[in-house]
């Protein structure tokens, strides 16, 4: 039978290893937010890059560097 030192140690590590989990979900949680952000702004790159091939076959060939 543990001891009340033992008992304080362990319930006091209880609320501490629910914090880091907290904090480490949070980091998961906004890392996938910047993620998700970051393929949407490479989709629409993307598109307009399309696009922008589409106007300059059009037009005719332009000069690049």
């Amino acid at each position: 039978m543990p001891n009340n030192q033992a008992l304080q140690v362990f319930y006091g590590t209880v609320p501490l290893i629910l914090i880091l989990a907290g904090i480490w979900f949070r980091e998961q949680m906004l890392l996938n937010d910047i993620l998700a952000r970051l393929r949407s702004i490479e989709t629409i790159l993307g598109r307009a890059s399309e696009r922008l091939t589409v106007l300059e076959t059009r037009a005719g060939i332009i000069y690049h560097n």
